[in-house]
């Protein structure tokens, strides 16, 4: 590989030991690049309401949780006041909530704080995707951030982090051609379509699934000119989809029929069973004389795989269109990982200056708590006019006094040396500076 695609930021922030000011930011998941898409589905299928469980069951290391589930990847982001602690609790938990049959190195892959974002951010650009710049999971991510705050389980650090995510998607769609260099899941399958049946325009598709991916192939298909569509759901949701989309509603009697009628099948309902099984396509299209592409996008399978088999039925699933992935853009690379690593850096910066803010208030209210009290005590015994005048002067030589510290902090913080400046004031002042943030935050 080129070795710019291994370029790695080396400012003053690598491989510092990031600790973010009282809390944690720990992803544990798994992908395509780790486990079989079968496996993906059944931690896919187990782990639906785990943010919103985790969160329920008010574990005190975990205060909040967001899950990104996408065809590619199931992934747990949370954030606790202690990542060791965060990641042995959702251990713990998955143990109880997934089947001895789940894939064991789910629980393995963890990332924490900085290596979090980095790894969110690269998810987010398109850069951990199976079609590398696919531009479909940038919406997916901003679609688990927005449903983690409809849940209410998003909490302050997470949603700073995805946020940025979100940032930093934009930047790299507005400074490179990363979205080109790598194209969606949809196009790379309808380019195999093509190349198996020649051009779609004028067939008939008929498409299963009426969710947000739908949209996008409907998309898809109407830029190849496939005007006429017709819609399926289990949900019951295909007549409200077809008229907002376009196409026609399919029932599930007509369903066979419309089979018969279509030259495309594409299938993303991930739905729990199969929706389109070897028998009843064998019915309708037994007495058929062209040939019939099925494209299967659901990572839990809409189609039996042994439809593959059928005579003039050809099957497209996501292995598939993994196998004939485009090769990326080196130049288009680079740029998109510059920019996460960028991203990454400025984010934990930004969390370190939240760090400094901490130690630096807890400063402060030491050092205003014995201006009050010296006021009060002039008050009482000077009166309120002179009282005042020495409040003002105090506060002027604290403020002065108080400078230097304050700089030296946030240099200190973020040099990644903040235990010693706690232990400094533990020592010296007496402080505990995170007693101090609880009692200033609560």
């Amino acid at each position: 590989m080129v070795e710019i695609l291994a370029w790695r930021s080396k400012s003053l922030l690598e491989g510092v030991n990031v600790r973010f000011w009282g809390v944690s930011v720990a992803m544990i998941g798994v992908s395509h690049h780790d486990v079989s898409l079968q496996d993906l589905d059944a931690v896919s299928r187990r782990t639906r309401s785990i943010a919103s469980s985790l969160v329920r069951s008010c574990f005190p290391d975990i205060t909040g949780a967001v899950l990104l589930s996408t065809c590619n990847r199931v992934e747990l982001y949370v954030e606790g006041s202690d990542s060791s602690r965060s990641v042995d609790v959702v251990r713990s938990y998955l143990r109880e909530q997934l089947e001895d049959d789940a894939p064991t190195n789910w629980l393995e892959s963890v990332r924490i704080d900085k290596e979090a974002a980095r790894h969110l951010f690269a998810v987010t650009v398109g850069l951990e995707s199976m079609i590398v710049g696919e531009h479909e999971i940038a919406g997916q991510v901003r679609q688990a951030a927005s449903t983690a705050r409809t849940q209410q389980t998003m909490s302050p650090a997470l949603d700073r982090l995805f946020r940025s995510a979100s940032m930093v998607s934009r930047e790299v769609a507005t400074t490179s051609n990363l979205g080109t260099a790598g194209r969606s899941l949809v196009t790379v399958a309808l380019d195999l379509v093509e190349r198996k049946m020649g051009s779609l325009a004028g067939r008939t598709a008929l498409v299963i699934g009426t969710g947000s991916y739908a949209r996008v192939i409907h998309g898809a298909l109407d830029r190849r000119g496939v005007a006429d569509r017709l819609v399926f759901s289990v949900s019951g949701r295909a007549s409200e989809f077809a008229e907002s989309e376009g196409g026609r509603r399919v029932t599930q009697v007509g369903l066979p029929e419309a089979i018969a009628e279509a030259d495309l099948i594409i299938s993303s309902s991930g739905a729990p069973h199969k929706i389109l099984e070897t028998d009843m396509l064998a019915k309708s299209t037994e007495n058929r004389n062209r040939p019939l592409v099925i494209v299967d996008l659901a990572l839990s399978r809409d189609v039996e795989e042994s439809v593959g088999d059928l005579e003039n039925v050809w099957l497209i699933d996501l292995d598939v269109v993994s196998r004939h992935a485009p090769k990326e853009h080196t130049l288009a690379l680079a740029v998109a990982h510059r920019a996460v690593e960028e991203a990454s850096e400025n984010f934990v910066a930004r969390e370190f200056e939240r760090t400094a803010d901490g130690v630096i208030v807890a400063l402060r209210q030491f050092a205003m708590e014995s201006v009050e009290n010296e006021f009060q005590r002039v008050r009482r015994s000077k009166g309120d006019e002179i009282a005042q005048e020495v409040h003002e002067s105090m506060r002027r030589v604290v403020r002065e006094i108080l400078h230097t510290p304050t700089v030296r902090a946030q240099l200190f913080t973020r040099e990644g040396r903040l235990d010693e400046v706690e232990h400094a004031l533990q020592v010296l002042l007496g402080i505990n500076t995170r007693e101090s943030h609880k009692r200033g935050t609560s």
